[in-house]
Formats: structure tokens, C-alpha cells, sequence
């Protein structure tokens, strides 16, 4: 059975992150990701509300291994699902899950730009 450490390795790398982006996110080290990855320590009860919204998985997900969904993979017959407040949203193939992944990669403000610059016209 797989250990919030897996877990949380596993999240992090769906998301395209690097344990150090992950960390510059979080205003902590790139160590205390790796620790946190490696079991040797556990992220204190005020990170978790960040690491959800930064990786894109529930906290059910994260510490228990459980999705909102009661099952432990989020894919369905049209693709892999993601978890955006109560909603669910799919992905409609690879290019659009791999630019998901993308998307999370970047910074608050460069997210902000390219939402201002896909955004219809106004």
C-alpha cells in the first residue's frame, strides 16, 4: 500500500513540478520536500491546504489515497479526471492533459497573463 510519501511524490510529478518549484511555491526548502518524499518528515497541517491546490489532488487523495470519487485512480472512459472545487473536469486528450500539466507549472502571475490572453474577447 502506497504511503502519503509515494503519494505526494507521485502528485507532484503528475503536476510537473520539481521537488525545488514545488518548494519556492510552498516558501520552503527543496530538503524539506525531499524529506517529506522520503518519509522522513511530514508537512505541518497549515502546508496542506496549499499542496492541494498546487498539485491538483484532494487531501483525501494526498494522506489517505482515497479520491473524492471513493476510488484510488481518477480515470474514467473519457480520460483522467481533476478535481477543480466540487467539479470535475476531464481532460479530452493527451495534448490537453499535458498542457494542464504545464499550466500548474507556472507562477500565479504568468497563469494570470495567459488566462488575460486566451480569455475571449471582451
Amino acid at each position: 500500500m502506497k504511503q502519503f510519501a509515494d503519494r505526494l511524490r507521485e502528485a507532484r510529478v503528475a503536476a510537473g513540478m520539481t521537488q525545488e518549484q514545488l518548494g519556492f511555491a510552498l516558501g520552503i526548502t527543496k530538503s524539506s520536500v525531499s524529506a517529506w518524499e522520503n518519509g522522513r518528515e511530514t508537512p505541518s497541517f497549515r502546508m496542506l491546504p496549499e499542496l492541494r491546490r498546487l498539485l491538483g489532488h484532494s487531501l483525501d487523495e494526498l494522506i489517505c489515497g482515497v479520491s473524492a470519487l471513493g476510488t484510488k485512480q481518477r480515470l474514467g472512459e473519457d480520460g483522467p479526471s481533476y478535481l477543480i472545487g466540487e467539479a470535475t473536469s476531464v481532460a479530452r486528450d493527451e495534448k490537453e492533459h499535458a498542457l494542464l500539466l504545464r499550466y500548474r507549472t507556472l507562477s500565479a502571475k504568468r497563469r494570470a497573463a495567459l488566462l488575460d490572453l486566451i480569455r475571449p474577447g471582451e
